[in-house]
């Protein structure tokens, strides 16, 4: 539900603070179930990606493309297809910023871009 609002979510624990991407119910840190949902920044890093040139059905229309790991400014890491622009290659550690594109049968689709 957060990507079709445009948001990223985690949880955060009460006991310990500590957050986690996608959210979980109990704190990977402290064992706490006492946890809340919280929006994240959805800026971070590249740290790795490969190039994708057999898709599933579902996304025939962008091969080849590259799906790359991001690392969040709060240390966490998401994997999502990564759009650059025509003629940009990328590099570890590229800034990228979530992105929300409008899916099948509307749902979104979290994509990292360029800020």
């Amino acid at each position: 539900d957060s990507i079709n609002q445009n948001r990223i979510v985690g949880s955060v624990c009460s006991e310990c603070s500590t957050i986690a991407v996608p959210p979980r119910p109990v704190c990977r840190k402290c064992n706490s179930d006492d946890v809340d949902i919280t929006t994240v920044e959805g800026k971070g890093k590249l740290i790795t990606w490969t190039v994708i040139h057999i898709a599933p059905p579902t996304h025939l229309d962008r091969v080849p493309y590259i799906l790359g790991i991001v690392q969040l400014t709060n240390g966490e890491s998401l994997t999502g297809i990564v759009d650059l622009p025509e003629g940009i290659e990328p590099k570890f550690d590229m800034e990228l910023v979530a992105a929300f594109e409008e899916g099948q049968e509307g749902a979104a689709r979290l994509r990292w871009r360029i800020e």
